[in-house]
């Protein structure tokens, strides 16, 4: 049972390392899940799975779910509980971390060592300070989840497959089983997240790697027809996904399809880096704001990145069968597969640390047999040594990292100390400089974002009239001529915060710097580009309303109207208090139905 206390001692050393950052409050996104304590407050128990959906009408859900049911145990978010939860689930991933490998390992000729492999892999996963994004991170719970399961769905399918030396061949009730519980599995792993859909992709890798009797039967007909009909379906597949749909819509974003592709390459190297050398230099939280590579030289190191990322494959393709060194170039695979999605073609943000959570199992694969390769050459006492320092630094850097979950000053100071920008961090320290009334520092952030991130600048701009109103400056018209170029991810909820602080100010001041007149036609002409978009803008839709009620509720209650009839559900909501709070507003009597269905659904 020696592996039953080396996973006991691996998920002490867990909690200590985590413990700091479970004190933190939200970071990102992570606040989203203020809005489920909303819907528990509104409904409690009687609550439907699609109303706590992220995504699409059940996305996600188990996820939400699961936070729904940490917020009726504490009776409102409790973001220390809600961590603590994630810790826990990543202790769970990292034992079936444990289990996954020790099943591949048998089927090479490390299968002497696949339990203290295995452990060694379980344990560089559990305190990886990368991987800490994904645990701390809070609203990644999806990712953690949809791990969960396709690691679950990855141990079954290899339990079913058949043991390294097994005599007899897998019987067809068995096979029938194992298709059955893989495919339930993924169903559950995608109603957690997307990625899921990479379980197959997975399973191929391992039938390729660990499986000699794949290539045989490709090469019958059989196996031929086989791969030939499985190909066809996945190309029709990726026509049906693709055509006329805004997968890769890349309109909202500061970079093209091409810009992203060439700047994974240097990212993949990057995460590669942190994964295995982690430094306190990037252990900062926000890490947005990575300069884009325009071009292949554009930075040189785009080249370079691309090339030994095809080396990478090259490797995995020409090792795949190797004695010793197949369970590496499998390792190597995994990593590369892991990332096919999220690094690859779709317009998705540049950087995100989480996005490594499920590949990473395959680059520790990689280096914990690489390294026992090398180190069973020299004697054990120095082998232990390297081993026990190397341990000792991936510790000390995400207890390091744990330590900036739990300060968010100290989270933007370590992004903005580094040699390229953060927006988010740069706008949110503004934001801690205004609360404490700390004008001329908040305004010298605001004015780097707007002239190092021209295209995220949006919200430093309303943060600025924000500035002007409360300092009761002057009308500054170039401001509101600048306000409406917008793109980019800055249209984000992030915005909320800055949108927030302008009715605020607004209300209690009245000031002139900020012109209703002109601003609430550029609010009204983003919500509708982002409409068309498909893109969600009730976080602009919100502010135009309080906007109008700073000055006619009337006026206020008809864009709700507007938005309620056009399907957004948020505004009848908004609407109904503004009802309740002032009899003299009216609206349709179709409207007045509609509101009346709303609010008897949830009674």
């Amino acid at each position: 049972m020696a592996w039953l206390s080396g996973l006991l001692l691996a998920a002490l050393l867990t909690g200590l390392i985590y413990a700091p950052g479970l004190s933190g409050e939200f970071h990102l996104d992570s606040a989203k899940l203020y809005q489920i304590e909303q819907i528990y407050r509104e409904q409690g128990a009687d609550v439907e799975l699609a109303e706590l959906s992220f995504a699409s009408k059940f996305g996600r859900v188990i996820p939400q779910l699961s936070f729904y049911l940490n917020i009726a145990f504490s009776d409102g978010v409790d973001p220390y509980q809600i961590k603590l939860t994630n810790v826990v689930i990543h202790f769970i991933n990292g034992t079936m971390v444990f289990l996954f490998v020790v099943m591949a390992l048998q089927r090479t000729r490390y299968r002497e060592q696949a339990g203290f492999l295995a452990a060694a892999v379980a344990l560089l996963w559990l305190i990886s300070a990368v991987n800490m994004s994904g645990v701390l991170y809070a609203v990644q719970r999806m990712n953690q989840l949809a791990t969960l399961f396709s690691l679950a769905a990855l141990l079954l399918f290899l339990r079913g497959r058949g043991a390294p030396r097994a005599r007899h061949p897998v019987s067809r009730l068995t096979r029938v089983s194992l298709v059955a519980g893989v495919g339930l599995l993924s169903i559950l792993a995608y109603a957690c997240k997307e990625n899921a859909l990479l379980i197959p992709v997975f399973i191929m890798l391992i039938e390729m790697f660990l499986f000699p009797d794949l290539p045989k039967w490709l090469g019958t007909k059989a196996g031929k027809v086989t791969a030939a009909t499985m190909s066809l379906v996945f190309i029709a597949l990726l026509i049906a996904l693709f055509s006329g749909s805004s997968l890769l819509d890349y309109s909202h974003r500061t970079f093209t399809l091409e810009e992203r592709v060439l700047t994974q390459a240097r990212i993949l190297w990057i995460y590669i880096g942190q994964l295995l050398v982690p430094t306190t230099a990037a252990i900062g939280l926000y890490q947005d704001g990575i300069p884009v590579s325009t071009g292949l030289f554009a930075p040189a190191t785009t080249a370079a990145a691309l090339a030994g990322l095809s080396g990478l494959v090259v490797f995995a393709v020409r090792y795949c069968r190797h004695e010793t060194l197949g369970i590496i170039a499998f390792g190597v695979a995994f990593f590369v597969a892991g990332h096919i999605l999220e690094s690859s073609v779709f317009p998705l943000e540049l950087y995100y640390e989480h996005r490594n959570y499920l590949p990473s199992i395959g680059l520790y694969l990689a280096f914990v047999v690489s390294t026992y390769w090398l180190l069973r050459r020299i004697p054990k006492h120095y082998a232990a040594a390297i081993a026990l320092v190397y341990l000792v630094g991936v510790g000390f850097v995400t207890h390091a990292k744990s330590v900036t979950w739990s300060d968010q000053q100290l989270a933007y100071r370590l992004a903005l100390a580094r040699d390229y920008l953060s927006p988010r961090a740069a706008s949110s320290m503004a934001q801690l400089y205004l609360e404490k009334g700390q004008i001329a520092p908040a305004v010298a952030l605001l004015d780097r974002v707007i002239a190092e991130s021209p295209h995220e600048a949006f919200r430093a701009r309303l943060q600025k009239l924000y500035v002007q109103c409360a300092t009761d400056a002057p009308v500054d018209e170039r401001l509101y001529a600048r306000l409406a170029n917008v793109t980019g991810r800055e249209l984000d909820i992030e915005v909320s915060q800055a949108m927030s602080n302008v009715v605020n100010v607004y209300t209690a001041t009245k000031c002139d710097a900020i012109r209703l007149d002109r601003l609430i036609p550029v609010l009204k002409s983003i919500s509708a580009a982002l409409r068309a978009n498909e893109r969600s803008s009730w976080h602009i839709d919100y502010y135009v309303g309080e906007l109008y009620a700073t000055f006619d509720n009337q006026q206020a209650a008809g864009w709700l109207e507007q938005l309620f009839l056009d399907g957004e559900e948020p505004a009848g909501w908004v609407l109904i208090e503004l009802l309740d709070r002032d009899q003299n507003v009216r609206v349709g009597p179709d409207t007045t139905k509609a509101l009346d269905a709303l609010a008897a659904r949830d009674l």
